[in-house]
Formats: structure tokens, C-alpha cells, sequence
């Protein structure tokens, strides 16, 4: 079953890994990182922790560059918009989880 991870929390707060590896199997987890989850993926090792346990990672444009990254400072994920966020929680999985 394809599930949808929010992740809310930096890797200082929280590690979702272990929970996420748990949950899903790695092919069907995506990882949707918002606000200070975003941190998830500019930072080791929590980025390539990230990598291993959910086969899509996607990191919102907006809270990424209201922290002060960019596209080149990401370690895993793709930056992508609320739109495409919405579409992923709405049409491409069927469940979804705050983490």
C-alpha cells in the first residue's frame, strides 16, 4: 500500500527512519518533508537514512528556502511545490501519516 510520510521535525527532534522502515515497505513509502523537516534532507546522516527507508523523497520549495537552502544543498529528495505535495498525498498514495 503506497502511504505518504509528513515529516514535520529536523533530525535533532526527530529521527523517522526506524519508525518508517517499520511502517512500509521501502517501494511503496514517500517521505513529504515540510517546515523544519526539511532539514531531513540537507543534513548527514540523516539525509542518507532517509534514502534507505523510503524509495521518494520530496522536499517543499517554500519551507526549503524560507530556512535558507536551495536545490544544491539537498542530500536527497526532489524540491517540489504544495501542488505537487497535494498531489502525491491525493492521487498517488492511499494513506498518509504525520511523523
Amino acid at each position: 500500500m503506497k502511504t505518504a510520510f509528513i515529516i514535520l521535525k529536523s533530525p535533532q527532534e526527530h529521527d523517522p527512519s526506524r519508525m518508517l522502515e517499520r511502517l512500509v515497505d521501502r517501494a511503496d513509502g514517500t517521505a513529504i518533508l515540510v517546515e523544519d523537516g526539511v532539514y531531513q534532507a540537507v543534513a548527514l546522516p540523516a539525509a542518507d537514512r532517509l534514502r534507505e527507508a523510503v524509495a521518494e523523497v520530496l522536499v517543499s520549495s517554500e519551507d526549503l528556502e524560507a530556512r535558507g537552502f536551495s536545490s544544491e544543498d539537498l542530500k536527497v529528495g526532489k524540491v517540489v511545490g504544495y501542488p505537487e505535495i497535494v498531489d502525491c498525498i491525493m492521487e498517488r498514495t492511499e494513506r498518509t501519516a504525520t511523523l
